[in-house]
């Protein structure tokens, strides 16, 4: 009787065995039928077996299966996972462990090859979402795939991806993260140009001033026509302590594309910050000639002029000599006149900007009494100003 119960109890296991694997089997057949659904409720509870923990085809089978749950373009099916792509990363490594023999490793190719597409896809979609987080980790998966020892013959460099995920950890503010990426596009000659003046604002943001500066001479020698090159290394010296120094690669600039009026403003920029504000008014007035509606422009212009009147102002204020101060506030009155007009083009090029309303406001309260049209400006402004301020 107990030898009995012995082979019963070994024919049972052995059935056990068999139907675990028979569900690992239809798992597989039900993925080629395309009922991904049945298959994964087959391979999710096949693989769980003891005996087909350690069977490398489970692990195969799974792999597939959670890879077709991410492929299929049906939305039942792509809802059965929320992490597809990484359930069969995973059980594709663990394959791999398994497989002594190297059994599956031709198979196991066209998987991998289909699978860094995927992530490829999958990151591209988060970048574009705005998932930073998500696409950084799908684009460091996708060159951790192609370059592993499955596809180490391939001999294959993607350098969008190498990019994109260096844009996505510049993006996450993980600048540290982001260098070698950078570096590895630049090693590949990919957007070189944005990768160096990427990687110097990283050293910027990592305090380390000298190493940004490098970076950007650097990219500017090897590609002293990339416009994008251009732009970083005059907005380094513009915006920091040493304006003076952006003018010569404003030149460059201008030079290259003499249609672009941001070059010119952005000289107009440079030479109020180094106190030449007649040089700024001409370059601002050359913006103004390949766009005569730049509101920046007009309104620099017009705030260059109000600083002068101000300060012939006070110098009006210091005069002792009756005929001199009357010939004083006269020039003034005249200063005034002529400033409005360009506050009022402001006004035109942007009419819902609250502040050129209260600018030409006050600018008419000024010289109301000298002519009736400004005081009918002045209560214009005031009352837009009250109209707009009301909403």
């Amino acid at each position: 009787m107990k030898k009995l119960s012995l082979v019963l109890a070994f024919v049972f296991a052995a059935s056990m065995l068999f139907a675990q694997k028979g569900k690992v089997n239809a798992a597989a057949s039900n993925l080629r039928s395309g009922k991904l659904d049945k298959a994964k409720e087959l391979i999710d509870a096949g693989i769980t077996h003891r005996k087909c923990v350690e069977w490398p085809k489970a692990y195969f089978v799974k792999g597939q299966v959670y890879q077709g749950i991410f492929e299929s373009p049906i939305e039942g099916f792509k809802n059965l996972s929320e992490t597809p792509l990484d359930i069969a990363y995973d059980a594709y490594k663990k394959l791999i462990e398994l497989d002594v023999k190297k059994k599956y490793t031709k198979k196991l190719k066209t998987q991998y090859n289909n699978l860094a597409i995927d992530y490829a896809g999958q990151g591209a979609g988060q970048f574009n979402d705005g998932n930073y987080e998500g696409a950084l980790k799908s684009f460091k998966t996708t060159l951790e795939i192609e370059n592993s020892d499955i596809l180490k013959d391939e001999n294959k460099v993607d350098t969008a991806i190498i990019y994109y995920t260096a844009l996505s950890a510049y993006n996450l503010k993980k600048y540290e993260e982001a260098i070698p990426y950078y570096e590895e596009a630049i090693k590949y000659d990919y957007e070189a140009a944005k990768s160096y003046a990427s990687i110097s604002f990283c050293y910027k943001e990592l305090k380390q001033e000298d190493k940004a500066v490098e970076y950007l001479h650097k990219g500017y020698e090897l590609y002293p026509e990339n416009l994008y090159m251009l732009g970083q290394l005059i907005n380094y010296y513009l915006l920091g302590g040493a304006p003076e120094k952006a003018e010569t690669y404003l030149d460059a600039a201008i030079a290259q594309d003499p249609t672009n009026m941001t070059f010119y403003r952005a000289k107009g920029t440079l030479y109020e910050k180094i106190d030449r504000p007649e040089d700024a008014i001409k370059m601002y007035e050359k913006a103004l000639e390949i766009d005569a509606k730049d509101f920046i422009s007009i309104y620099n212009i017009g705030l260059i002029r109000v600083k002068a009147i101000e300060e012939y102002q006070k110098e009006v204020n210091d005069i002792v000599d009756n005929d001199k101060y009357n010939a004083g506030v006269a020039k003034l009155t005249k200063m005034y006149e002529e400033v409005i007009p360009v506050f009022e083009r402001a006004y035109e090029a942007n009419p819902k900007e609250i502040i050129i309303i209260k600018t030409l406001k006050e600018l008419c309260f000024r010289i109301r009494n000298t002519k009736p049209e400004f005081m009918d400006k002045y209560n214009k402004y005031k009352e837009l100003e009250a109209t707009i301020e009301a909403k």
